[in-house]
């Protein structure tokens, strides 16, 4: 299936403009349609209606209004002259950030959500693309900041373990890494690595799609699986990081570290996560 519908979570940070970016990039390139969602709890949901007089209320309703016009206005001014206007979408919706954009999530080929910046003072707005695609159970594309078209290099690393995020994120990147020149296959000898199955492999799966392939199979020797796929990515000078998330459970990656949370705090290249 062709990417033909992309989301784009906006909130006004940097890495949410390089989304936007981004977003734009890959509707060109895809000839897709882009949607705009900006997501955000009121003030009086968190504070209580019973408690404000209602010239308060009113006055908080208004400011949440004027804050979502501007975020359209920044949204479109940055889209502009991207893609025509019938292929330009926004939506503004009241609700806890994350839960909404997963629940749209649904309704598209690929979301696409910045890096997580903290948003200081305004916690309402922040946007966490692992817990999105956790959420979602559908693909996510992070991108980092410091994200510019020139470094989308026609060359993805495809994480792969053979465990079942790693084939949903195979699955799930299928229609992007079919357009790709190369995609590296890196395969880490480490613990909890799925076996090899008899007949079959990624490789030829892949080459059954036309996709050309470079494999790539590396003993851990006591270093973290975060550190060589980051390591071999920025070797090969990858575009892309195609990665299931959270093979372990979110909270013990939260609470001991894992590899989804140090790849996507320190990869440099947009990263599409599955889970």
């Amino acid at each position: 299936m062709a990417v033909r519908n992309i989301l784009v979570a906006y909130n006004g940070t940097p890495s949410s403009d390089a989304a936007l970016s981004a977003a734009a990039f890959m509707g060109n390139k895809y000839d897709a349609h882009v949607t705009g969602l900006m997501a955000t709890v009121s003030r009086i949901d968190i504070v209580g209606r019973p408690w404000l007089p209602d010239a308060i209320q009113k006055t908080i309703l208004d400011l949440d209004r004027e804050h979502m016009k501007d975020m359209e206005a920044r949204f479109r001014e940055k889209m502009a002259g991207e893609l025509p206007d019938e292929k330009l979408h926004w939506i503004a919706q009241r609700g806890e950030a994350d839960a909404t954009v997963s629940d749209y999530a649904h309704m598209y080929d690929l979301t696409v959500v910045g890096r997580h910046d903290a948003v200081l003072g305004d916690e309402r707005l922040e946007l966490h693309p692992d817990r999105i695609a956790l959420k979602s159970g559908r693909p996510v594309l992070v991108i980092p900041q410091t994200w510019s078209q020139p470094l989308f290099h026609e060359h993805a690393l495809l994480a792969w373990d053979g465990n079942r995020s790693a084939t949903r994120a195979l699955s799930d990147a299928m229609q992007l890494l079919e357009l790709k020149q190369l995609v590296t296959v890196l395969t880490v000898k480490a613990k909890g690595v799925g076996r090899a199955l008899k007949g079959i492999n990624v490789e030829t799966v892949l080459s059954r799609h036309g996709v050309a392939t470079d494999v790539v199979s590396m003993k851990q020797n006591g270093r973290h699986v975060s550190d060589i796929i980051l390591e071999e990515c920025a070797n090969r000078k990858a575009g892309l990081l195609v990665m299931g998330a959270y093979e372990h459970s979110k909270f013990r990656e939260d609470l001991l570290g894992g590899v989804t949370n140090t790849v996507l705090r320190e990869c440099p290249i947009p990263v599409l996560l599955s889970h």
